[in-house]
């Protein structure tokens, strides 16, 4: 399997499906996945499924032993995320959906403190040798 952004933003939104079929289908996917060439994708998928770890190990074995063995802290906060993305080069495709859904939170985050996020704009565009 060969993943692009929009393959990897269709993967995430089953993931983060209330249908537990939807995380079958999903994790069926990833299991035929070379993580070696997409480990930013899977840290991304991981950082922002909203399953557990166990969850992984439960349903997708191979993605949960490939997470193990390449994400030394399991509970990733968002800087942290990035940088693991970075040391194991990811590619600019998980980065930039890495800040997609960081910015969907954290606009989540504002409007339940009372932010309206109409009086903001936020642009992220990397850099070519970023």
């Amino acid at each position: 399997m060969i993943f692009d952004k929009e393959e990897t933003r269709n993967l995430l939104n089953m993931l983060r499906s209330p249908d537990a079929e939807n995380h079958i289908i999903a994790f069926e996917s990833l299991n035929n996945v070379d993580y070696k060439n997409y480990t930013g994708e899977l840290i991304v998928m991981y950082k922002y499924s909203g399953h557990k770890l166990e969850y992984w190990q439960e349903k997708c074995l191979k993605g949960y032993k490939y997470l193990l063995k390449h994400v030394p802290d399991y509970q990733l906060t968002s800087p942290k995320t990035l940088s693991l993305i970075k040391d194991k080069n990811g590619s600019t495709a998980s980065i930039e959906i890495f800040m997609e859904y960081f910015i969907k939170d954290m606009t989540k985050m504002l409007e339940s403190i009372g932010y309206p996020t109409d009086a903001f704009e936020v642009n992220i565009k990397l850099k070519e040798n970023g």
